[in-house]
């Protein structure tokens, strides 16, 4: 039975050292549970990109702010 967590993420109040050490833990159990996952967001307060957080270095990509931090996290996964 394949297993996929629905869409997950922290919204752009949270601490960004929070949310990248709680993205961490939750995709290592997923991972190793086998379980698939969706963010909730690519662009927008729980994505990667124009997030609106106030304590992250954003890189500009075309035009937008990127969270490099985050993307490279979830890359990994």
């Amino acid at each position: 039975m394949a297993v996929l967590v629905g869409e997950f993420g922290a919204y752009n109040r949270t601490p960004h050292k929070a949310v990248l050490d709680w993205m961490r833990d939750s995709l290592t159990l997923w991972r190793d549970a086998g379980w698939g996952w969706a963010l909730w967001n690519f662009r927008g307060p729980f994505g990667v990109l124009d997030s609106g957080r106030t304590d992250v270095a954003y890189e500009a990509w075309r035009g937008h702010k990127l969270d490099r931090a985050m993307l490279d996290l979830l890359r990994q996964f």
